[in-house]
């Protein structure tokens, strides 16, 4: 039996019978989709340590493509208003909170 191209990388061997399937980890974007999609419905946590801007805007985008009814981007407490205006700028509707929870912004996403 012929195996199809981009089936070649779950078998250990292209000549090894049928029932032999390697499967191998995913790939680090398709373990982040399927683990956003495990979340759908519920809370989505995006929790970043960085401080960069460019870091809290890929961590707002992440947030955006999930679809859960709460979505929370949690960051050190100096870096609050970093990540408000990174979701902002990213439009994403959810809450920023410091690490431990104790403070927590809502943001209404919308581009400025």
């Amino acid at each position: 039996m012929s195996h199809y191209g981009w089936n070649r990388r779950f078998y250990d061997h292209i000549d090894d019978p049928y029932d032999s399937i390697y499967m191998g980890e995913p790939a680090l974007q398709r373990r982040r989709r399927l683990r956003a999609e495990e979340k759908e419905g519920k809370e989505a946590r995006v929790i970043d340590r960085t401080g960069s801007d460019k870091s809290l805007e890929r961590a707002a985008k992440r947030l955006k493509h999930v679809r859960a009814e709460d979505r929370v981007l949690y960051v050190p407490q100096w870096d609050m208003a970093k990540a408000e205006n990174a979701m902002r700028k990213a439009g994403v509707n959810g809450a920023v909170s410091n690490l431990c929870g104790s403070q927590v912004k809502r943001v209404q996403g919308g581009k400025r």
